[in-house]
């Protein structure tokens, strides 16, 4: 049998385990394990993912591995017994992989300043590191970053192959080094560039799924997060509507405030031609409509306007301060 294997792969020194007869060549083997992991991504990314709460834990992760290669090798789902140039010493990979499982479990239920492509790029990493398993770590690691990704209904990478040595290898592999030592900006980019993205953040709080899967306090951390990450403050991808425009219709006080302090634009207009300064006294905000009164907002209290406000609600924001 001939084999051969790119920069960053881990090299298979046994070949006993190996299920199928009349594999004779890298081309044979890269055949077989490419229509076992199809199977494995019709039923892992193709229907309905759950909150990683739900899955992401030890014994889930092996039977992913095993959906995998399982009709490949007879070692599929089992934590490897070798040592290999990549990754941790066998006896480290249970309680390393369990702390992994704690850490995403902790993401799922207290808010934590990441974004959820940020977060997939982390899981991805540390599993790759881990390398539980005698091989296909590298390919096991995308799939489980991918059903991440679905879970939180964003779209994931199209993974290019990374088999063969090559420029998408080398970019790949670059950025699996710079996260070692804690920087996850080139895996998170390399991602984004192979159609990975968070939602926009007048989807986060906009769409009705985000809203029941997010407390406020996880929902105010994402808001952070997304902005952090350099997201479009002013963008209206929600039909039409801004993050800020969004905020408000939902009572989102706290987060509407967020988003006006770093530069959401307050008299841009909806689809209903309401800017976010009326929206702000329609809906009550009468300190966030302050605030934008004090930045400038084209207002004069108690002289009757074109604005489209409600006549009481002016009333009660004139009194208030005026």
């Amino acid at each position: 049998m001939k084999f051969n294997y790119p920069e960053g792969a881990t090299p298979l020194d046994d070949y006993s385990g190996l299920i199928p007869k009349g594999i004779h060549t890298q081309a044979d083997l890269n055949s077989v394990e490419a229509e076992n992991i199809f199977e494995a991504q019709k039923k892992y990314l193709q229907s309905k993912v759950d909150d990683p709460g739900h899955w992401f834990n030890v014994d889930y992760l092996k039977t992913i591995h095993k959906a995998m290669f399982g009709n490949v090798w007879t070692w599929a789902g089992e934590f490897r017994k070798s040592v290999t140039t990549i990754g941790v010493a066998p006896y480290k990979i249970a309680p390393q992989l369990s702390e992994l499982c704690a850490d995403v479990q902790a993401w799922t239920r207290e808010p934590v300043e990441l974004t959820f492509l940020e977060q997939a790029a982390r899981v991805h990493h540390r599993l790759v590191f881990i390398h539980p398993f005698e091989n296909g770590n590298g390919r096991f690691s995308r799939l489980v970053a991918d059903r991440y990704l679905k879970a939180y209904g964003c779209p994931y990478p199209h993974w290019p192959s990374l088999q063969d040595s090559g420029e998408s290898r080398t970019v790949y592999i670059k950025s699996l080094k710079a996260a070692d030592q804690g920087d996850y900006a080139l895996l998170v980019s390399f991602m984004r560039e192979l159609g990975a993205r968070d939602p926009y953040l007048s989807e986060l709080l906009g769409f009705s799924s985000y809203r029941k899967m997010l407390t406020h306090e996880k929902r105010v951390a994402m808001v952070h997060a997304l902005i952090k990450s350099g997201c479009e403050i002013n963008e209206t991808h929600n039909n039409g509507h801004s993050p800020l425009q969004i905020a408000i219709q939902n009572h989102y006080e706290e987060i509407a405030r967020i988003l006006f302090e770093h530069g959401a634009d307050m008299q841009l207009r909806d689809k209903s031609g309401y800017d976010a300064f009326e929206l702000a006294i329609n809906k009550g905000m009468f300190e966030l409509a302050k605030k934008m009164y004090d930045a400038g907002y084209p207002y004069s209290p108690r002289i009757p306007t074109s604005l489209k406000i409600k006549y009481d609600m002016r009333d009660k924001f004139d009194m208030m301060f005026f």
